[in-house]
């Protein structure tokens, strides 16, 4: 059971930035890694970073009213642990990694599909981090940490060029 206070309510145009994971399967956690580094970096006003957990319907919520939306995630991509890509919803589905995020209740796909059809309006974009493990236990992989780092650095870049 978590003792963190619930995330605030989103803002109408803010960009949020969603870790989603499990952390009690290893590398699967790494989204929430790179949302917890984040929290403690200073970021442009106007940006709001949530721990989602593994994610599913619950996305819809914290996209709402946002104007950007950036995913992170463990994504088997089919490609050297530790590997980071970036990517739009398009991406995704002409790349044939329509199981991106596909350990969660929901397909990300999926989700982002329903929120198109209910109104989302906020631009996505996912960052994928290839797991090198995807096991029960507690802690990322070196490969995964090592890539939480260069995705946070990859979602700061990006938020310094929305935020200007």
């Amino acid at each position: 059971m978590s003792t963190a206070a619930p995330d605030p309510p989103p803002e109408p145009g803010e960009i949020v930035v969603i870790g989603i994971g499990n952390e009690l399967m290893r590398d699967e956690g790494v989204g929430m890694v790179v949302a917890r580094n984040l929290k403690t970096a200073p970021l442009p006003a106007g940006v709001r970073v949530v721990e989602a957990a593994v994610g599913g319907l619950d996305l819809l919520f914290e996209m709402e009213a946002a104007a950007y939306a950036i995913i992170v995630d463990a994504a088997d991509m089919r490609l050297a642990p530790g590997a980071v890509r970036f990517f739009s919803p398009d991406d995704l589905e002409t790349s044939g990694l329509t199981g991106f995020a596909s350990l969660h209740q929901i397909g990300l796909l999926d989700v982002l599909e329903l929120g198109k059809l209910t109104g989302l309006t906020a631009e996505v974009l996912i960052v994928g981090i290839q797991p090198q493990e995807v096991a029960p236990g507690l802690g990322l992989t070196g490969a995964a940490r090592q890539a939480a780092e260069e995705a946070a650095e990859l979602v700061r870049s990006v938020l310094r060029d929305l935020a200007s």
